[in-house]
């Protein structure tokens, strides 16, 4: 861990820390530090961009930038390793820096960058946390982002016991306390969505109308929003595998009530008409759930090995 350090002395008694992930966003990059610069003139900042294996010169925007300030900070990781690695170096990277605050946010400028100073402001020695929730209402969003969000929300929170609010996203600040919190208690594979309001810190939302996109297309496609999901389920519930054992009790129960059925009407002397429809159909039936509480084990023993490993979460091949 490198020696924590002070934030240069500026205008204001408060100082914030901004950690912005990156991924094939070069368009944004001067954008994003120009608006910073305007809406955080009143503030000690310093800003750390975590390039995620780039394919494009996002790197180089990144390191024109800090050539032309200071308080601009780069990351580079070897190859893409997610969003949430990213927000994990850069949480990692900004516990060696003393600030008031601690602020995720997206480079893209979707998270509106003018209400950070109100999110700073409303951490205090009760509120550790101020989470920013997404207002979608007259946004044009596709039918099936829509759906998948919400749904994933809802089974989120039944299975895990969590509550996660609809529009819940990774723009949020945190105080030191919160962000050691992480520090010391953050898995491998992070979903702080999730770890958050499972700490049961004190939070206070935000609601914010997100900005639409002036350079670029989201690279969170849909693939990765099911292994975030997916992601986020296992490693915050349990509940899957009782689900397994559900499943398998009620095909246990079933089969021993065919059988009973069959040795009933053996003992009457009834004819069956014997076919391969409703064997198949059995075999089908065992067969398929038996696979469905293997997969679910398999996932779950997969999670705990990833988890053991001792490879890092993310390699950094250069900073600036």
């Amino acid at each position: 861990m490198e020696e924590k350090r002070n934030m240069p002395e500026l205008q204001s008694a408060k100082s914030i820390v901004l950690i912005t992930p990156a991924y094939n966003e070069e368009e944004n990059i001067q954008a994003f530090v120009h608006e910073v610069k305007i809406h955080l003139s009143d503030y000690s900042w310093m800003v750390v961009i975590i390039d995620d294996g780039s394919s494009d010169n996002t790197w180089k925007e990144i390191e024109r930038s800090a050539g032309e300030d200071k308080r601009v900070k780069g990351i580079r990781f070897s190859r893409n390793f997610g969003h949430q690695a990213a927000i994990k170096a850069g949480v990692e990277w900004a516990s060696t820096i003393e600030a008031d605050a601690y602020v995720m946010l997206d480079v893209d400028l979707q998270h509106p960058i003018d209400l950070v100073p109100q999110m700073v402001e409303m951490l205090n020695d009760e509120v550790h946390i101020v989470q920013g929730r997404r207002n979608d209402e007259g946004r044009k969003i596709s039918f099936v982002k829509k759906f998948t969000s919400a749904m994933f929300y809802k089974v989120f929170t039944l299975l895990s016991g969590i509550r996660i609010e609809g529009g819940t996203s990774d723009f949020r600040a945190l105080d030191r306390f919160a962000l050691d919190f992480i520090i010391n208690n953050i898995d491998k594979d992070a979903f702080l969505r999730g770890m958050l309001p499972w700490s049961g810190l004190q939070t206070e939302e935000l609601c914010y109308f997100p900005k639409e996109r002036v350079n670029g297309v989201s690279k969170f496609t849909m693939r990765k929003m099911c292994n975030l999901a997916m992601s986020g389920i296992i490693g915050y519930s349990t509940r899957p595998l009782y689900i397994s054992l559900v499943l398998g009790s009620l095909c246990l129960l079933l089969s021993l009530m065919y059988f009973a059925y069959v040795v009933i009407i053996l003992a009457i002397g009834k004819e069956t008409a014997i076919g391969w429809a409703s064997t198949i159909a059995c075999i089908l039936g065992l067969g398929g759930t038996q696979l469905l509480i293997l997969g679910i084990m398999g996932i779950y023993l997969g999670k705990m090995f990833t988890e053991l490993k001792p490879r890092p979460a993310y390699v950094i091949s250069q900073t600036v």
